[in-house]
């Protein structure tokens, strides 16, 4: 989708980075939850799709990305420093990798900074999964204080397709497993007895 901004003079964007997160938790003795992060490059709050972001403004950075007519693979990484230290635990005990990211870039007026009501607005900009992250802490010997900085790095929803694997094993319980049809096949039932057989194939009669 396209957004037509022939009529404004200047514009300004900004980046709102959503994370799905299944298994969510604060400490190793806490129970998972559900939970989803929302933050974007503004300085203040805004509400996207009913949803309210938390600004961050230059503590938050998303490196660039390609627009093709195709479909294609593709990293996004997204850097999130001045992490303080009691949210590291956050980090650690939860289970961020695997998670759904979507990115959107929503447009406003440069002059008077409004959100620009128009079709389209806002645009989705990427669609992925967490495929690693790392967190790197910069520590300042004369104050005694750290700076934490998350980088998580994002992997397309075609990439993931791409090494996706598929199929089942050639054993009864995964055979039987797959459909609800396979439970009165009895074709993979004799394979176990066949493990370790040795066949002379092509031997004289």
């Amino acid at each position: 989708m396209t957004i037509n901004l022939t009529s404004y003079k200047s514009i300004q964007s900004n980046l709102f980075v959503r994370i799905q997160v299944d298994y969510y938790r604060t400490s190793a003795s806490d129970s998972y939850t559900e939970e989803v992060l929302k933050f974007s490059d503004m300085l203040t709050p805004f509400t996207i799709n009913d949803e309210v972001y938390t600004g961050l403004g230059r503590l938050m950075s998303v490196s660039s990305s390609s627009s093709e007519i195709r479909v294609s693979g593709g990293q996004v990484t997204i850097t999130l420093s001045g992490i303080p230290n009691s949210s590291i635990y956050e980090i650690l005990h939860s289970k961020i990798k695997g998670c759904p990211v979507r990115i959107y870039r929503a447009i406003f007026d440069a002059s008077t900074g409004a959100f620009l009501n128009i079709s389209g607005n806002p645009l989705g900009r990427y669609r992925g999964f967490v495929n690693n992250y790392s967190l790197n802490e910069d520590y300042d010997n004369a104050t005694g204080t750290s700076s934490n900085t998350l980088v998580l790095v994002c992997s397309s929803s075609v990439d993931v397709l791409q090494n996706k694997l598929s199929g089942r094993k050639t054993n009864p319980d995964s055979f039987k497993k797959t459909a609800t049809l396979a439970q009165a096949d009895a074709s993979m039932d004799r394979v176990p007895n066949l493990e370790n057989a040795t066949f002379n194939f092509g031997a004289p009669s």
